[in-house]
């Protein structure tokens, strides 16, 4: 008994180290300092944060917009000369010809360009204007546009400063956009402008919405097996084509929008936790994350370097592609990312293991009755009711912070949501980590894999980019299943732990992610996924916990 109680503390230490090695996952580097001159410094880059934001400065504000403006331009005449900098002027009149649109001011854009070999090049965005007016679900306006879009400003300042003394293949153009906030008008504008977009090859978007953590890769544009191949080149890369393909189906736009309506290849970066300063008064220069700011330089700047060096990006064509690809981060540092063909073969590997795997335990009458007649039927009540009290949690938080309910959207303060919400998943965690112990773990795996092996097949054909969860579990649960064939404990052991900390490495971080990305009003949706996942990583938790154990489940 002492022995089982040992081997039992030892996987509860192991599994907590594991769960602190989820937190690497969206690790966010150490400011370089601003006397190396060579890399990105996101220290240089908060001065010019600290500049832009002095005062709320959205297009209605056209005098406080025009100071940032000649801000911008005053930095990149003295990084790319005056002679490749520009203000382009969209007269009203124009806009309302080209676009349809009635506007009071005018729409100025600045355009820099750090001269290649070649004029085609790849081109740098972010909107310089901040938000104005009191906005939805209950955003206050009058920002100082610290973060949103001081981020994206100030890394694209920065950027042309580490790079000014180059002599690229390629060029590079700095557009920052006017009216973005107002309907996305200066990139718009900027999209249908054949003089620029003529020898733009490239389209790199930097935006913000939230305050802290990581700078996610969070959008593509279609058919992005080559953009991926390009993007591999970043340093530390935070992405998930979960993310990417659930945000395809959302209406949601940003400046990135109008270039890929337009078939232009490109990523989309922006920080999404920190809420509350979003669109409000509190995103000013005093509420910004250094580490964020340097994490989103240290993506783009090899990716940069990347296309500049050679003049192969530049051809016509080359990012044309027919198919996407799946990828996420299992690590710092660490992108794992496969065709879509690849996500095809894997799939039918994963049922045809399910096959075999189903046919030896019918054959060994390793299947349980109870499958149907109990644990199932439970278990989908269980969910549902799991999944209904994180709807009802999430109205909740929002009547007590008096905004309107939105699944995608719902902006309550985080001190009124965070700590809330992680002790509702938490406990919701618990419930059914207690159900699932109650039951044959097998049968809790057999039914995982089932659901999993389901909905991987649908999202390959349907939404691959969100195949990837789907697909590990099912392999995971196929081999916690297995491991009641492998009699040395220390290969199951191993095995056991190896599965289990791939799945937190994904699941944890994925949650997280989701939770800044879709707010407190998307809980129900966490809740569905943690259901999901959880029938093979809480078995498979279980099953170790059980090891040498004489009531081992099987």
């Amino acid at each position: 008994m002492k022995k089982i109680l040992m081997a039992k503390k030892f996987f509860i230490l192991e599994l907590f180290i594991m769960l602190l090695l989820t937190t690497f996952v969206l690790y966010t580097p150490k400011a370089v300092d601003s006397k190396v001159e060579t890399k990105f410094s996101a220290v240089r880059a908060q001065a010019h944060i600290k500049e832009i934001s002095k005062e709320p400065h959205s297009y209605y504000d056209q005098v406080e917009l025009a100071n940032v403006r000649s801000y911008i331009i005053d930095i990149l005449n003295t990084n790319l000369g005056a002679s490749n900098v520009s203000e382009v002027r969209y007269e009203k009149e124009f806009v309302k010809q080209e676009l349809n649109e009635l506007v009071p001011y005018d729409i100025v854009n600045v355009l820099g360009k750090l001269p290649g070999k070649s004029d085609k090049g790849i081109l740098l965005v972010a909107h310089y204007d901040s938000r104005d007016h009191v906005g939805r679900y209950g955003e206050l306006g009058r920002s100082y546009g610290a973060m949103d879009d001081g981020y994206g400003v100030s890394s694209m300042l920065e950027l042309s400063y580490i790079l000014k003394d180059l002599n690229p293949e390629n060029s590079i153009y700095f557009l920052f956009t006017d009216a973005e906030e107002v309907g996305l008008y200066g990139s718009k504008l900027a999209a249908t402008d054949n003089t620029l977009m003529d020898n733009v090859r490239f389209v790199i978007n930097l935006e913000s919405r939230g305050r802290y953590g990581p700078s996610y890769m969070f959008e593509t544009s279609k058919n992005n097996h080559k953009v991926i191949d390009l993007y591999k080149k970043a340093k530390l890369p935070v992405t998930y084509s979960m993310a990417t393909a659930v945000y395809s189906v959302m209406p949601n736009f940003t400046d990135f929008s109008p270039f890929i309506d337009q078939g232009l290849p490109g990523i989309n970066f922006a920080t999404l936790a920190g809420l509350d300063n979003y669109h409000s008064p509190l995103d000013s220069y005093e509420n910004i994350n250094i580490s964020s700011i340097q994490h989103m330089g240290v993506q783009v700047e090899p990716v940069v370097r990347e296309f500049i060096s050679n003049s192969k990006y530049v051809e016509d064509n080359y990012f044309v592609s027919n198919s996407d690809q799946v990828f996420f981060t299992i690590f710092a540092g660490v992108l794992i990312s496969y065709s879509n063909t690849v996500a095809i073969i894997l799939l039918i590997v994963a049922i045809i293991f399910t096959i075999l795997l189903f046919t030896v335990l019918a054959l060994d009458k390793g299947f349980s009755i109870n499958i149907v007649k109990s644990t199932l039927p439970k278990g989908l009540l269980l969910s549902l009711v799991l999944i209904i009290s994180g709807y009802i949690f999430s109205n909740i938080i929002a009547f007590i912070g008096k905004v309107p309910f939105n699944i995608t959207y719902t902006r309550v303060l985080s001190s009124l949501s965070d700590i809330p919400s992680l002790i509702f998943l938490a406990v919701i965690v618990l419930i059914y980590t207690v159900y699932i112990s109650k039951s044959k773990l097998n049968d809790i795996l057999t039914i995982g894999v089932t659901l999993n092996l389901l909905l991987t097949l649908i999202t390959t054909i349907f939404l691959p980019g969100a195949s990837f969860l789907f697909l590990t579990a099912t392999m995971f649960g196929i081999i916690g299943i297995s491991m009641d064939k492998i009699s040395n404990k220390i290969t199951k052991k191993a095995i056991l732990l190896f599965s289990i900390l791939f799945q937190l490495l994904i699941i944890i971080p994925l949650l997280y992610s989701f939770y800044h990305a879709l707010t407190i009003g998307g809980i129900m949706v966490l809740v569905i996924l943690i259901v999901i996942n959880g029938l093979v990583t809480i078995p498979l938790i279980l099953k170790n916990l059980n090891l040498g154990g004489e009531n081992e489940r099987k």
